[in-house]
């Protein structure tokens, strides 16, 4: 892996699973199509691999979920990043578990360390804390927000951790990088 890097998208394996069987699709185990990791392990490896391999400022693109997102701001704050804000990305879709509400979003946060560095003058304003696009395979994150990424920081040195998409402009780390390439 080269470094320092200035700008970090992150989507952590989360020790989660499916929901129970469904009549359209029975043969659908609870297991998730990739190796998940329990939140603590997931930290652990990020300071081993990925934060010291940061330039200083930096900022992280962290994927979440309801679920994991008190822990991973705990973890978060316990590195001594700030967060700017919480974006929602609303898949128009969901899961409704015990047939409640139908989760339709997930949480990208944007952290920084020790500063939050300028975006590009020309994109600051330009985009809004919501943001929509249709889900596509399970896990695989809107072109969006990548797309917003480069735009708001180009020509910073950017990495994908738990990559799962080889992207021009960034460097992968992660067991999968070419899994969504091959479809």
């Amino acid at each position: 892996m080269k470094g320092p890097y200035q700008i970090l998208m992150i989507d952590p394996p989360w020790d989660k699973v499916k929901g129970g069987r469904r009549s359209v699709r029975p043969n659908q185990g609870c297991k998730m199509n990739y190796a998940t990791m329990p939140t603590k392990e997931i930290f652990m490896l990020l300071d081993k691999e990925i934060f010291s391999r940061c330039s200083m400022p930096h900022c992280v693109f962290m994927w979440t979920i309801e679920q994991f997102l008190l822990d991973c701001e705990e973890h978060m704050i316990e590195r001594n990043y700030k967060r700017h804000c919480r974006m929602i990305w609303d898949k128009q879709n969901g899961v409704a578990p015990a047939f409640t509400v139908r989760y339709s979003h997930e949480y990208l946060i944007w952290y920084y360390k020790p500063q939050l560095l300028h975006p590009a003058k020309e994109y600051r304003g330009t985009y809004k804390t919501v943001f929509t696009a249709k889900p596509r395979e399970h896990s695989r994150k809107p072109d969006f927000a990548y797309e917003m990424v480069e735009k708001l920081y180009p020509g910073m040195k950017k990495i994908d951790v738990f990559s799962r998409e080889k992207r021009e402009q960034w460097h992968q780390f992660g067991n999968e990088i070419n899994y969504f390439n091959h479809l």
